[in-house]
């Protein structure tokens, strides 16, 4: 019992267990551990004293109503009373963050109301409500009591004092600014996920602390609320409400508290049950009358959609947006950050890779924010590169080489051979320096450990080499026949493929000359995911909504859309099949893909499309020769100007000729040619080839 708590309070529980032996009695109960109080604690035999309890007239009293015993026990048992007691104390010392002390025992004792000790005190006639209420008194004046920090946290026991927000001046003087004010002294901050919106809440209570803050605030304690603690345990209807009120009323006894709330949309519905009110309509009268003090924080979607819509709670709070921070900006946060990375992981990060991470991070991972998004990959790519380190595994092998060389030394000890064991020591003393060089060297981050990092996380193969286009050209070349022209133009397309653009390719000339059997090669050969979009389903204007989904309102809205598989295919082929039968607006949407490479679902969402390869088909070709003219490509007829104009390059395939037939059929092995004398291949192409060979061979 005594090894668990500190000096004082074990002495207190040891002077009890010797009161026990020393009046022979059989157990520790509540008159033992009153006794040690009065020997061993000065502060409760000075709050005694008050009430003419010391520790003799008490021992007197014990002795007379309960006595002594002739015999000394040999155990030292805690009555099932005294452990209650004790684990009261302790729940009171561990809620108000504190060591136990003999304060808390006394007061716990005198809280339980049961037991010996107490029996003899009511026989002393001892004013214990008064005695109980003197010990609760400093109790009250102390924050920790107050139902706020129940189901609140103090934000400056959370906020760690070494971290660093860099660039929120304007933001940060702003909330200042708000709180110093006589009427509308709440701030709001409004702004995306990940921009930082907590961070600078927490700066400010760093300030506090600090009292880095003008005199008005330096005295104030942020508190912050999480309604679903709020809402906690209130099962009947009026808990809630009375709940909060006494949160309120708290709020305006002690004005130097700030109540944060992140996620302030979530209390518009809190509380809200059937015949009650919500914690925003409870909460209207005292914003406007700037009795209480809070700062909001909420993401720029849920405030346009709950808080906007309510005007009576929207002009109660002063709007403080947050925008995202440039790539420029995150540079600076992140090396300004980047120390306490270094140390944490004992690593080395240059300004160089502070810039390939803010740089890739912006370019590959669009669905968050900065710098949510770089802090997120510069500390994934420091763990990462501790976990590849083979440092652990090569000290461990030097270790283990140590351990047999002392063991060889000492035996070389015992037997008296001194010239040997010289031999092993100075092989130890190598071996020594050698682990400590190791365990000094410092890890270094590299491009390529980003680029590993980015590419695992946006399932994106950023380390593919240009060398596989010249195998997959040779590939092509072995399977296609006559479009040599057509394949080297691909491939050279596909190694100077510009990364912030889609590469776009239309492939045009007659059926079964071998275009979409060009992409499925392709997709096969460069193992790439390939979405295939036939067009002549998508011919109406309503079919849009099977790529991006349904607008809010209509049937299928929450059903899940077929571009939504680039969000988690970033690095896909995308074929449009047959796209002169697209319909206009299906046209247009792709229009914007090829222009921006990216498109907006439904619901808002960006779908990034920049890592895809998208290649459209068409049977539209060039007019053939007329005289001794040679026209141009006619696509006006079918595309617009502007759709012809953003695609990376178009490409004509050859008509089938009779020479292809005959290559097709050695490649087969069908020596007799005379099998495909009624087979009309300018109409039908290859494709027709292969079911005609199946019916007539």
């Amino acid at each position: 019992m005594n090894n668990n708590y500190n000096f004082v309070v074990s002495k207190i529980f040891k002077g009890a267990e010797e009161e026990m032996l020393a009046l022979r009695h059989p157990y520790v109960g509540s008159e033992h551990l009153l006794l040690s109080l009065l020997k061993n604690s000065e502060y409760v035999r000075d709050i005694a004293a008050k009430y003419e309890l010391t520790y003799d007239n008490f021992k007197k009293e014990l002795l007379l109503v309960v006595g002594s015993s002739s015999k000394v026990s040999g155990f030292i048992l805690y009555t099932p009373l005294l452990k209650r007691v004790i684990n009261l104390a302790s729940s009171d010392a561990a809620e108000s963050k504190v060591e136990l002390t003999p304060k808390h025992l006394f007061r716990a004792l005198l809280e339980e109301g049961e037991g010996i000790a107490i029996r003899l005190l009511y026989g002393m006639n001892i004013d214990l409500d008064s005695m109980y209420d003197e010990l609760n008194t400093p109790l009250k004046k102390n924050n920790q009591k107050l139902e706020l920090f129940n189901i609140g946290k103090d934000f400056s026991e959370i906020v760690d004092d070494d971290d660093l927000v860099i660039g929120r001046e304007k933001e940060i003087s702003l909330i200042i600014e708000t709180l110093i004010r006589k009427n509308k002294n709440n701030p709001l901050l409004v702004g995306d996920a990940g921009v930082g919106k907590t961070a600078i809440v927490e700066e400010l209570t760093r300030r506090i602390k600090t009292k880095n803050v003008p005199k008005v605030l330096q005295n104030k304690k942020i508190v912050m609320l999480e309604m679903g603690s709020l809402v906690a345990g209130t099962k009947y209807r009026g808990e809630f409400e009375e709940k909060l009120g006494k949160v309120i009323k708290e709020l305006e006894n002690n004005p130097d508290i700030i109540l944060f709330i992140d996620e302030i949309h979530t209390m518009i519905n809190a509380g809200g049950a059937e015949g009650a009110i919500n914690a925003s309509d409870i909460l209207k009268p005292y914003l406007a009358r700037g009795k209480v003090k809070i700062i909001g924080a909420t993401t720029t979607s849920e405030y346009n959609k709950y808080i906007l819509k309510d005007k009576a709670l929207s002009r109660r709070f002063e709007l403080i947006k947050v925008l995202e921070p440039t790539n420029e900006e995150t540079t600076i946060i992140l090396n300004k950050i980047k120390p306490s990375f270094e140390k944490h992981y004992n690593i080395k990060i240059t300004s160089k890779n502070i810039k390939d991470i803010v740089s890739l991070s912006d370019r590959y991972i669009i669905d968050r924010k900065n710098p949510d998004k770089a802090i997120d990959i510069l500390d994934s790519v420091c763990a990462m590169r501790e976990v590849a380190s083979t440092k652990p595994l090569i000290i461990n092998k030097y270790r283990e080489q140590l351990e047999g060389i002392i063991a060889k030394k000492e035996n070389m000890v015992k037997k008296n051979d001194f010239k040997k064991a010289l031999i092993y020591h100075n092989e130890e003393i190598k071996l020594d320096k050698t682990i400590d060089n190791l365990m000094k060297k410092i890890n270094k981050i590299t491009k390529n450990d980003i680029l590993n990092l980015i590419s695992r996380k946006c399932n994106i193969p950023l380390l593919s080499k240009k060398d596989n286009y010249h195998d997959l050209e040779k590939y092509l070349l072995g399977k296609l026949i006559g479009q040599n022209d057509a394949i080297m133009r691909v491939v050279k397309n596909l190694e100077n493929h510009d990364i912030d653009r889609p590469l776009s390719l239309l492939f045009t000339g007659s059926t079964g000359v071998g275009k979409t059997e060009m992409v499925k090669l392709i997709a096969k050969f460069l193992k790439i995911n390939l979405l295939r979009l036939d067009m002549s389903e998508y011919n109406t204007d309503i079919t849009i909504n099977r790529l991006i989904g349904s607008s809010a309102g209509y049937i299928g809205y929450d059903d899940g859309a077929i571009f939504d598989k680039i969000k988690m295919e970033p690095f896909t082929i995308v074929l449009v099949d047959e796209l002169e039968k697209a319909s206009p607006s299906v046209m247009n949407l792709f229009l914007q893909i090829l222009d921006e490479g990216f498109v907006t679902n439904a619901k808002g969402e960006k779908i990034d499309f920049k890592n895809t390869m998208i290649f459209m088909t068409s049977n539209v070709k060039s007019n053939k020769k007329i005289g001794f003219m040679e026209s141009n490509s006619n696509y006006n007829d079918n595309f617009s100007k502007e759709f012809i104009a953003r695609f990376s390059d178009i490409i004509e395939f050859n008509n089938v000729t009779e020479d292809m037939i005959n290559t097709y059929l050695e490649k087969n092995n069908i020596k007799d040619k005379s099998v495909v004398k009624d087979f009309d291949f300018h109409k039908n192409g290859f494709r027709g080839l292969k079911q005609y060979l199946k019916v007539n061979n």
